[in-house]
């Protein structure tokens, strides 16, 4: 089976969506997976605190949070084919239940080595739930408005990864009710989908590509995604033990995950602006490198006071929320039909990868520089990834201008 070239939009499409079609089907995907952002948002510093608050090592917390997304590698392979089986909503039921059963699990055995399986199951939980939801998103969207459309559904999940660390500084981290609560916004997740179980992302023919060879056909969205993932996991897991660490109390440092949300929410509404009026790739490039330089300055957020903390963790994630934005755009705008599915399972895939490498590093790095190893890495996460968009850009430019030969026409 031969690939398309690599800069081509794919073309094997299926039966369009009607105007009517597309807005439920948007209306009811962001909404769950809102929902879905809470439950991670919300999970991911409850289950690094207790960890910490029981002398668990920075590194050993970060293995344990890589874990959970081992889960997302494991089960991608399946993915594509369970979407056109079973149907988005049903697939991002069964992930919901998932999750559900593996945080009731963690609350009624607190323990580390305990936690792993768990983990795991919890990360093939999130794999369904989001790459499903990634995939009917773009199903969903249309080329003319994919930049409004993706912002709209960058800053619905921000606010859900926003408001998840805010409620769990609420609850607190203390016995089984912290574990408990998590039902409600499994509820959350699973009542918008009952609107949409007929829904299919109905594709003609069969993907162009063998899996693997999607990451050649579209570089810099999938490293992207392998890049921001392992950003955006190590703070997740890590930021409140980092905010521990320079001796903040347990709920201003669960709350900076949530203030670097609030700024996913508004940020995209500039991102949407701007990405459908100048090159996507160049957008990237500049968010990453502004990322970049936002983390040095994260050593000294402690001592920002309660104004200026704020502000710059809703920049700081904000240009994390471009980042991903940004990504799921030129995935969308690269690939059609049958490929969709596929291409993003593989960018999952890469999300996964990222996930796993990410706070196992940043784990690490915490403990041998305590606690300034974490922006240090972060910062240089970013740096990696800024040639890939960089020399995308540049290599369209470059080949814009040169003039075709005759024989081309």
């Amino acid at each position: 089976m031969s690939a398309p070239d690599a800069d081509a939009p794919s073309q094997t499409t299926g039966p369009a969506l009607s105007a009517a079609a597309r807005r439920r089907s948007l209306i009811v995907v962001i909404a769950s997976m809102t929902g879905m952002a809470i439950f991670y948002g919300y999970t991911g510093p409850l289950l690094s605190i207790v960890l910490e608050d029981q002398g668990v090592s920075g590194t050993l917390i970060g293995i344990n949070g890589a874990v959970q997304m081992l889960g997302i590698l494991f089960i991608i392979p399946i993915l594509p084919w369970a979407m056109r089986r079973l149907g988005p909503a049903r697939m991002m039921m069964i992930g919901a239940v998932a999750a559900l059963v593996s945080i009731l699990l963690m609350g009624v055995y607190v323990n580390v080595w305990a936690w792993f399986p768990l983990r795991f199951v919890m990360g093939m939980a999130q794999s369904v739930m989001w790459t499903t939801g990634e995939t009917w998103v773009n199903h969903a969207s249309d080329d003319k408005s994919r930049g409004r459309t993706v912002s709209f559904f960058i800053s619905a999940i921000a606010a859900g990864f926003a408001a998840g660390p805010f409620l769990q500084a609420e609850v607190g981290s203390v016995g089984l009710l912290p574990f408990l609560a998590s039902t409600g916004i499994i509820a959350v997740i699973i009542l918008p989908l009952f609107a949409s179980l007929r829904d299919r992302i109905d594709v003609a023919g069969r993907p162009s590509a063998r899996l693997p060879q999607y990451i050649r056909l579209a570089p810099v969205p999938m490293f992207s995604n392998l890049f921001f993932a392992m950003i955006a996991s190590s703070l997740m897991l890590l930021l409140a033990v980092y905010g521990l660490r320079l001796d903040m109390e347990e709920g201003p440092a669960a709350r900076m995950i949530g203030w670097m949300g609030w700024g996913g929410v508004i940020m995209p509404l500039l991102i949407g602006y701007l990405a459908d009026r100048m090159n996507r790739t160049l957008l990237l490039a500049w968010f990453v490198g502004l990322g970049a330089v936002a983390t040095v300055a994260l050593p000294w957020v402690g001592e920002m006071g309660v104004i200026l903390a704020p502000l710059y963790l809703m920049i700081f994630g904000g240009l994390r929320a471009g980042h991903y934005g940004l990504a799921v755009m030129l995935l969308g705008e690269r690939f059609r039909g049958a490929d969709l599915p596929s291409a993003t399972a593989i960018f999952g895939f890469m999300f996964g990868i990222g996930s796993f490498m990410g706070p196992a590093l940043s784990g690490v790095a915490i403990d041998l520089w305590n606690p300034h190893g974490l922006p240090f890495v972060i910062a240089l996460y970013y740096l990696l990834f800024l040639p890939f968009p960089l020399v995308a850009y540049l290599r369209h430019r470059r080949e814009a201008a040169i003039p075709p030969s005759p024989s081309s026409g």
